[in-house]
């Protein structure tokens, strides 16, 4: 009787058709409805509701493959009814620029824009938080959600965070009105861009710091025009108020102006 030599075992280097496991995706794991934040979208209604009732905004841009599990609780649920305004961007890699492009100087709003993704700066595919003021004005970024104990804190802390920023506008706004009081534009322009530089939007002394621009432009392109009816003689004139008005919302007219006496 022969006997068969017994098979040998090792690695098998190529598992046949059929042995290998099926793999299985990890299991979500199962939330209740009710833990989860009342997050909004970004509008101009959630801004005005925030505004009237005073409250900051947390806003969430998820990451790529984020769900509903990927931030969510109890006391998230609680800040979002009492603390804070929950506002969630839907996931956008895209990173191109605006195909119309602001030329005036005069900030505007990241959150309500065509691509808040985009003009917050967040890293494409990857988590935000921001903590802002009611107006979508950022003061805290977190590169992943926070425990809602941090996050309260974060909120807190935005109402001084607006003071201080209101003080400074203000200091820039009584300085643009005292220099028009006086007749000096220059001096105005200068203390008026240094509040738009601040880039924030909403806020009573940026609002009236827009009003005094747009009344000095008015004035600009008034000038302008009557200038551009004295002809050719005027062309230097034109010249350094171009200069002098560059980069702001009366350019072009001024631009147009000086068109018109070349003919």
């Amino acid at each position: 009787m022969v006997v068969a030599a017994p098979k040998k075992v090792g690695r098998v280097d190529n598992p046949q058709p059929g042995n290998a496991p099926t793999p299985v995706a990890p299991a979500r794991p199962a939330i209740n409805p009710a833990d989860i934040p009342g997050w909004q979208t970004p509008s101009t209604k959630a801004l005005e509701g925030a505004a009237q009732a005073k409250l900051p905004l947390v806003i969430y841009f998820p990451g790529e493959g984020d769900t509903d599990a990927s931030w969510y609780g109890k006391d998230l649920v609680e800040l979002a009814k009492n603390n804070a305004v929950f506002i969630r961007i839907p996931l956008n890699m895209d990173r191109e620029k605006a195909v119309y492009e602001n030329e005036s100087p005069i900030p505007v709003s990241k959150l309500l824009s065509e691509n808040p993704s985009r003009d917050y700066g967040v890293a494409p595919g990857k988590p935000l938080v921001l903590v802002a003021d009611s107006w979508g004005n950022e003061y805290f970024r977190l590169t992943k959600p926070p425990a809602a104990t941090e996050l309260k804190a974060y909120i807190t802390k935005v109402g001084d965070k607006v003071e201080s920023a209101a003080k400074k506008l203000q200091k820039n706004l009584d300085a643009a009105k005292a220099a028009m009081d006086k007749g000096d534009k220059s001096g105005a322009l200068k203390a008026m861009l240094k509040n738009f530089k601040e880039d924030v939007v909403g806020m009573n002394q940026q609002e009236e710091t827009v009003r005094l621009y747009h009344s000095l432009m008015d004035g600009v392109r008034t000038e302008a025009a009557e200038l551009a009816g004295k002809g050719a003689e005027s062309e230097k004139a034109l010249k350094a108020l171009k200069a002098a008005y560059r980069g702001t919302d009366a350019a072009k007219d001024i631009d147009a102006a000086l068109q018109k006496i070349k003919g």
